[in-house]
């Protein structure tokens, strides 16, 4: 059971497979795609409600993440997260040398939270040139309410950017309202999640043109294939569909949080991602050990400042019923020996 990478454990619908299928008889491999994506963004653009002049895509939201560090962050700047936050975060920040900032969440034993004062303040000492917020925050589930964000904007002198890779599985957006999106924000969404479309490897934002513009001067040509152009423009004609399965996905997430925190020695925490996390003040190597016995992949992800809590951490993706009720078993049978 693959539940270690967040993926989507259901297949594309075979009405977008049949598509795709006969569209390769019409793509013309062997020329460079659309180095502007000028369907395909005319296609997210009706689909999200913004012009397509304020859409970037990417080769997969990871490739977008870069191009806003490479062009908002100088030499000697400040890039500011959340600890923990996504691991590409800190991958990127890594390759280019830039200066972090990351600002703890805290963890009370039952539910992880951030100190907003906290980080009102971190802003203003800090004066970082990018604030990048995973919404969801992946590992931990944490939800930052649209209104902090809005706030946050108003604060920092750079940009802000929120990742909304997982926005589709519940607790709304910062995209709602069109007319209200900051000049200084950016978005970013994914094919990879809702959509079940990771493979492909599409990756999409949206921000004001001026914003977009100097990501633009960064973006290589012809950075998304044409075979994935096509696959994602063709993919949009299905949102009915991704809205059921995420949906679907939401309903077992929940049941297994409610589920799981009904075993004694675990705590589920909440959140509104396609991934549960567990907590138990268990030690890690047991719970390593049971789950590859059962044959389930699951990631013991890096918790940041919330290592300090003394225990183990597990990240399961949301996978199918039967996959899920595997984990409840597997976590009950340890119930007793941590």
């Amino acid at each position: 059971m693959r539940l270690d990478k967040n993926e989507n454990p259901f297949d594309p619908p075979p009405g977008l497979i049949e598509e795709l299928r006969l569209s390769l008889s019409s793509l013309e491999l062997n020329r460079y795609p659309d180095q502007e994506a000028g369907t395909l963004r005319s296609a997210i653009a009706m689909h999200c409600g913004f012009p397509a002049e304020w859409i970037s895509v990417g080769n997969g939201g990871d490739e977008l993440l870069l191009y806003l560090v490479m062009a908002f962050v100088p030499y000697s700047g400040c890039l500011m997260t959340l600890s923990p936050s996504f691991s590409g975060y800190d991958h990127i920040s890594r390759a280019l040398g830039v200066r972090t900032r990351s600002v703890s969440l805290g963890f009370d034993g039952s539910r992880v939270f951030l100190d907003e004062e906290k980080f009102a303040d971190a802003i203003s000492a800090a004066s970082p040139d990018l604030i990048l917020i995973d919404r969801p925050n992946n590992p931990t589930g944490l939800t930052i309410s649209v209104d902090l964000l809005s706030r946050v904007a108003g604060l920092t002198k750079g940009i802000l950017a929120v990742d909304e890779a997982y926005v589709e599985f519940g607790g709304g957006s910062f995209l709602s309202e069109p007319e209200k999106l900051p000049p200084k924000v950016f978005v970013l969404r994914t094919f990879s999640k809702a959509w079940g479309l990771a493979g492909l490897r599409v990756g999409w934002g949206v921000s004001k043109p001026d914003l977009r513009n100097r990501i633009e001067k960064i973006r290589p040509p012809f950075n998304v294939s044409v075979f994935s152009q096509e696959a994602a423009r063709v993919a949009l004609g299905y949102s009915e569909w991704m809205r059921a399965r995420a949906k679907r996905i939401a309903f077992t997430r929940d049941r297994f949080i409610e589920e799981a925190n009904r075993i004694p020695g675990w705590r589920a925490l909440s959140g509104s991602g396609n991934f549960v996390t567990l907590y138990s003040r268990g030690p890690v190597e047991p719970v390593r050990t049971a789950f590859d016995k059962k044959g389930i992949r699951v990631r013991f992800p890096e918790m940041g400042s919330l290592s300090e809590y003394p225990g183990t951490w597990v990240r399961i993706a949301v996978g199918l019923e039967e996959e899920m009720n595997a984990v409840l078993d597997t976590i009950k049978d340890l119930s007793g020996r941590l």
